[in-house]
């Protein structure tokens, strides 16, 4: 049974050269390819220099920007936003989303707001991460846009992708990318992936995420893929 684990801000980004237009766009969890807000790190700073470079990164008025700090802190202080931006709450998400993401949109994509999730059985190699068991529930039926293959490493996810073992992959099996590059094989093939790079690349342990599109403006009308 496939459970919620989180829930992340993050902006798709073009596909880096190194992953030789394995997809248009690449939406990930893993902050080595795809940044993800807010950054909690980047609001504590006592550097001034590198908090002014966040604002405008994020194209936001200074008291604006003071305003999405605080609540951001207060969300991290209160374990309800984790090292890596994971919410732990939807409500949480939707709120920063509509409040300071929602209408920054250029010629990419925009924010996204997605949900991952994974086997109930894999909690365990997470445990000590902040988990709201008791939040913990079923996946209901919404707009799923794919898998993605990820293992955690001290503050921050790493995807497959990190170390291009899409190549490895692609030598045993046939992987099928969507727009995102989030792929749209079956759960068994995927636990077969997570499998086959275990020990490979990153010192992690390689788990299948399911990946959902929460975004509040675009959950309606959008189609549904069906459930996992």
């Amino acid at each position: 049974m496939y459970v919620d684990y989180g829930y992340y801000i993050i902006r798709p980004c073009r596909c880096p050269e190194f992953l030789k237009d394995f997809s248009e766009w690449i939406l990930t969890a893993s902050g080595c390819i795809c940044d993800a807000e807010p950054q909690p790190f980047s609001c504590m700073t006592s550097d001034e220099r590198q908090k002014e470079k966040y604002r405008k990164r994020l194209g936001m008025e200074k008291q604006e920007f003071i305003d999405f700090s605080e609540e951001t802190l207060r969300l991290f202080g209160e374990d309800r936003l984790d090292t890596d931006s994971r919410f732990l709450f939807k409500q949480d998400a939707e709120d920063i989303y509509r409040r300071y993401f929602y209408n920054r949109r250029g010629v990419d994509p925009g924010y996204r707001l997605i949900g991952i999730a994974l086997e109930e059985a894999l909690l365990p190699s997470l445990e000590d991460r902040i988990i709201q068991k008791k939040e913990v529930s079923r996946t209901e039926e919404r707009r799923f846009l794919g898998f993605d293959l990820l293992g955690w490493d001290i503050s921050g996810f790493h995807t497959y992708l990190c170390n291009s073992l899409q190549e490895e992959l692609m030598k045993r099996f046939e992987l099928k990318p969507g727009r995102f590059g989030l792929l749209e094989n079956s759960k068994e093939e995927m636990e077969a992936f997570a499998e086959a790079i275990q020990n490979r690349g990153e010192p992690v342990e390689w788990m299948p995420f399911a990946v959902y599109d929460d975004t509040p403006a675009a959950a309606e009308g959008s189609e549904i893929h069906g459930k996992i």
